[in-house]
């Protein structure tokens, strides 16, 4: 096999089959294009959770540099209101590992691993301008050994990346959803089997 292949498939396999959804619970438009994000407290009701909000906030900063739709993105409050900027924040309200036999041996979405939270969009002023529900869900590697190829840590990094999308597109006036892409898109269920776990197009 030749190596640029053989690190292509490497990645492949080790990239599993992620997807995501988003559930609008309050949503204002932004009265104008805010000029900085503010990267909030993410809280956890679960002590053992306590590493999540630094993988969530590490990832969303991380994509908010490298695709960047504000004027600044700051991880700590201003000593002073900021004019038109919001405030990310939010809650991990699950995260839960799953099965990795039933992601192996069953499929179809049995013993997916989710990690989902509940986040708002707030104003200089704290009023909440947007509240939804976001999570990612991991299905499976693909190939042998494709039951628990990612671990939590990586799916709650995806959740934050999800969610910094859906921050900018509100921001931008569109649908929280509104970068579903063939590359973000959902994979379809596969069937149990070592052989079944390829998913089809770019889905993660």
């Amino acid at each position: 096999m030749r190596p640029a292949l053989s690190i292509l498939l490497v990645q492949f396999l080790a990239a599993g089959c992620t997807f995501g959804g988003v559930t609008p619970i309050s949503v204002t438009p932004p009265p104008k294009r805010p000029s900085t994000l503010i990267l909030g407290e993410i809280h956890v009701p679960n002590p053992a959770w306590a590493a999540a909000p630094q993988h969530f906030r590490g990832r969303a900063y991380d994509w908010l540099t490298k695709n960047p739709s504000f004027d600044k993105v700051l991880t700590e409050p201003p000593a002073e209101p900021i004019p038109d900027s919001i405030t990310l924040t939010g809650t991990i309200v699950e995260l839960d590992e799953g099965s990795a036999a039933l992601r192996f041996f069953v499929g179809m979405g049995a013993g997916q691993a989710q990690a989902k939270g509940e986040f708002q969009i707030l104003g200089p002023d704290g009023a909440e301008l947007a509240r939804f529900q976001a999570r990612r869900s991991y299905l499976g590697g693909a190939g042998i050994g494709g039951g628990g190829m990612l671990d939590m840590d990586e799916l709650v990094r995806r959740l934050g990346e999800a969610v910094a999308q859906m921050t900018v597109n509100w921001s931008r006036g569109e649908p929280l959803d509104a970068t579903a892409t063939p590359a973000g898109a959902p994979c379809a269920p596969q069937r149990g089997g070592p052989m079944s776990r390829g998913p089809s197009g770019d889905c993660r």
